[in-house]
């Protein structure tokens, strides 16, 4: 039975994992745009998922990174964290206003 605690991971790998997690948030914004934009059914239910994924992933990089909060690489980690706020926040906005798109008739 092994098990890696969050604190001992590299402070590099939880910068990494969150900036993943912000790329993941902004390309799941992105597709609920277009499925928006292009009023597709399928692609909603699809971008509905990426937003789903993206906020656990925003999530779990955010915990990694209060688990990992290191005063010698505090500057590093204040700016990676704002931008983790600002991916949920704009990640939240998004699911608020996601509107299923109307039937064409």
């Amino acid at each position: 039975m092994t098990e890696v605690n969050q604190h001992q991971m590299p402070l590099r790998h939880v910068i990494d994992n969150a900036e993943k997690a912000i790329q993941i948030a902004r390309d799941a914004e992105m597709a609920v745009r277009h499925a928006q934009l292009e009023s597709n059914p399928r692609e909603f239910a699809g971008a509905a998922a990426q937003l789903e994924t993206a906020r656990r992933e925003l999530e779990k990089a955010q915990s990694q990174m209060e688990a990992n909060d290191d005063e010698h690489h505090h500057q590093e980690m204040a700016q990676v964290q704002d931008q983790l706020t600002q991916a949920m926040q704009s990640l939240e906005a998004v699911s608020a206003n996601m509107e299923q798109p109307r039937q064409m008739r």
